[in-house]
């Protein structure tokens, strides 16, 4: 009887844990102001030595601006509604900063506004910094800078078709902020995303491909590769060589609907890593690290169960140690050791197919 009462005990905490598990983040749409009068549109011609900050300066919110060429400047936008659009191609139409350690475009306070089909790159620091505004971004490049985008500050960003390429640092980073990015594309050496201090990020129908992949810390910090909840034609994957969800402090980090994924998971300091109809296959036989669950972390393995037949998760070698839990449930398959210490634990229901045992 305590033998059942115990296996009745780890399906309770299996099924308590994953029944708690991702729910797709809201997308907020950017307010609509009816009273609002329509922007003024004002141009500027880069290549004969016009500036954007002058038409920023220069004229009464709300305002967009048409860009053509690549300006040499550094802007700021602040407490005003400003819109910039390039009237080619990202190839074509940017802002390179002319100090290079300060953004490139700085957007800050009650500002709303979009901008569209511009390249942001050779920034030493943040490309683009996004500060308490709400902003759309869609079509625009960042390339071959410190931080690609960077949001904080109460910050909004809903974005789409972004590209985001050869940052030295992050890709993405995110404080106390919030970023939606649809069918984007983030490759590079560092993390594609790091978010912290409550932030919420989630990538839908994006590709990471590179070093790493999506990094949260802090408790409340949510962020999210979200391949299902969307219907686009953009593809969807995560395909790194080093850390594709790694959660620390209390955050969460998951990967859903992902297919077959590279990298390695880290859970830390009661972080929490999920991956749902989400198949690792990076092989424990690989030079790629085993997973690890650390310090009360947790990693969370389960069937995406909102489609038909649901999608199944797979797990790779993992070593799990100091109160660190390792759930899976779904008909979920373990695919090499779980290597449990300091009164790590491992819960697996049922369903799931062990194929290496836990050592």
């Amino acid at each position: 009887m305590r033998f059942a009462g115990y296996v009745c005990l780890m399906l309770f905490v299996v099924a308590e844990a994953t029944a708690q598990v991702w729910t797709p983040p809201e997308i907020p749409e950017q307010s609509v102001n009816a009273a609002r009068p329509a922007p003024i549109t004002v141009s500027v011609n880069c290549g004969a030595g016009q500036k954007i900050q002058d038409a920023v300066d220069g004229n009464p919110s709300p305002i967009e601006i048409l860009i053509s060429g690549i300006c040499i400047e550094n802007v700021l936008i602040r407490d005003k509604d400003v819109s910039l659009r390039g009237i080619n191609s990202p190839s074509l139409d940017g802002i390179r900063p002319l100090a290079p350690s300060t953004p490139s475009l700085i957007v800050r306070g009650p500002v709303e506004g979009t901008i569209q089909n511009l390249s942001f790159n050779d920034a030493a620091a943040a490309a683009v910094s996004v500060r308490g505004a709400n902003m759309a971004f869609v079509n625009c490049r960042f390339e071959n800078n410190g931080i690609g985008l960077q949001v904080t500050l109460d910050g909004n960003v809903t974005a789409s078709g972004l590209t985001f390429a050869n940052n030295a640092g992050r890709a993405i980073g995110v404080t106390d902020s919030q970023l939606f990015c649809t069918a984007c594309d983030i490759s590079g050496s560092s993390f594609a995303v790091l978010a912290n201090r409550g932030a919420i990020v989630s990538l839908l129908d994006s590709v990471v491909t590179g070093g790493r992949g999506i990094a949260a810390t802090d408790g409340g910090t949510i962020a999210d590769l979200d391949c299902v909840s969307l219907a686009t034609a953009h593809p969807c994957s995560m395909t790194v060589t080093g850390a594709a969800a790694q959660a620390v402090g209390g955050a969460t980090v998951v990967l859903v609907g992902a297919g077959d994924f590279t990298g390695q998971l880290v859970a830390f300091d009661q972080g929490t890593v999920e991956i749902l109809g989400s198949r690792q296959t990076v092989s424990f036989l690989s030079s790629t690290p085993a997973n690890v669950a650390d310090y009360f972390g947790r990693i969370i393995v389960a069937a995406f169960p909102d489609v038909s037949p649901p999608l199944q998760s797979r797990l790779r070698s993992t070593n799990a140690s100091h109160f660190a839990q390792i759930l899976a449930t779904d008909n979920t398959i373990i695919d090499g050791p779980v290597t449990l210490s300091g009164a790590a634990q491992s819960y697996f229901d049922p369903t799931v197919t062990v194929r290496v045992p836990s050592r």
